[in-house]
């Protein structure tokens, strides 16, 4: 039995997965298998895979129809053997160390349900961005006065440390809790499983670089961005949290408000944009236009339709503004 079961789903992205298979390949620690559940239509990744010169296990499953993103990775948790699992998005790497690095917390600490690094952002050719890298760290508080330290799981969700991929977590506890596929998590899936992972133990934050996230096409995806925060908001707002973090909520939900209500009106779900706009975690003072803009577009759903279709740009575009500005 492997130590480490490195999970891939994958989705029409075989030359960017050979990428992913390759950094998992030439880690230093070497006691892991592979196991990559595709959803693609055609043969194309199927073919990469098989062409791949490993050596460590891989196994390969092809899923006929696509089972989407929640039921991929459950797939991949159920069929991973190992005593530690990595999940890691086809279009993202992992650092040659990530494995040995990850490992140390959990193996040295039974409270440790989970690790997690720093991350590099790359371009789509996989050109490493420094000080966006920087950034991103220090926005999702992977700062070193926290670095290699115990995490309280709650806040560290809350200020979103934990990551959608790139960690490492016990293989019971990741059984145990599992993606949630319903249409009141939609695409925040790996937020939700977050979440609820928080039940199960404590977080650890490792000081050094483990993974790299790629800025694709689809992750510059602005309507898919807003949709997941519109069911990132409800889910923050119903996490259960002590008191002492309450405060902290409260920010996230009116940092998350303003999007939310965007992505509740992609999706037709007016009364729950309606609901945002009402409560008293919209910013008004701060967002007043904004709201009553968006406002008179839950009661004009034509005209929000043809107005959020805009292009907006992501966090990752303002960073590579940032970027030339500076540069």
């Amino acid at each position: 039995m492997p130590r480490v079961s490195i999970c891939i789903p994958t989705y029409k992205r075989p030359d960017l997965l050979k990428v992913a298979v390759n950094s998992c390949l030439t880690q230093t620690f070497q006691d892991f298998e592979i196991v990559i559940s595709d959803d693609s239509p055609d043969l194309h990744t199927q073919d990469v895979v098989r062409n791949l010169s490993a050596s460590q296990p891989i196994a390969y499953w092809r899923n006929t129809p696509g089972l989407g993103q929640a039921k991929n990775v459950n797939r991949l948790f159920n069929l991973a053997s190992g005593e530690f699992l990595v999940l890691l998005h086809d279009d993202n790497f992992l650092t040659p160390n990530a494995l040995a690095d990850l490992m140390v917390p959990l193996r040295e600490n039974i409270s440790v349900v989970a690790s997690f690094g720093k991350q590099y952002l790359v371009t789509h050719d996989g050109t490493i961005l420094d000080r966006e890298s920087t950034a991103l760290n220090e926005r999702y508080s992977k700062t070193e006065d926290r670095a290699n330290k115990i995490q309280r799981p709650e806040w560290s969700v809350l200020v979103a440390q934990f990551p959608p991929d790139g960690y490492m977590v016990r293989n019971t506890a990741a059984q145990e809790t599992l993606y949630r596929d319903s249409p009141d998590v939609g695409d925040a899936c790996d937020a939700d499983f977050g979440f609820r992972l928080t039940k199960l133990g404590k977080f650890f934050l490792v000081g050094k670089y483990v993974s790299a996230y790629r800025m694709t096409r689809e992750s510059i995806s602005s309507k898919g961005l807003r949709t997941a925060l519109s069911h990132l908001y409800f889910l923050v707002q119903d996490l259960p949290v002590p008191e002492d973090l309450k405060p902290l909520q409260n920010k996230r939900l009116r940092e998350l408000a303003p999007v939310a209500v965007n992505g509740c009106l992609l999706r037709a779900a007016r009364r729950k944009a309606l609901g945002i706009l009402t409560s008293r975690n919209y910013p008004w003072h701060q967002q007043f236009v904004k709201g009553v803009v968006q406002l008179g577009m839950v009661f004009a759903p034509k005209a929000a339709s043809k107005l959020l279709m805009i292009p907006r740009n992501t966090h990752h575009s303002r960073l590579l503004r940032m970027k030339r500005k500076q540069g």
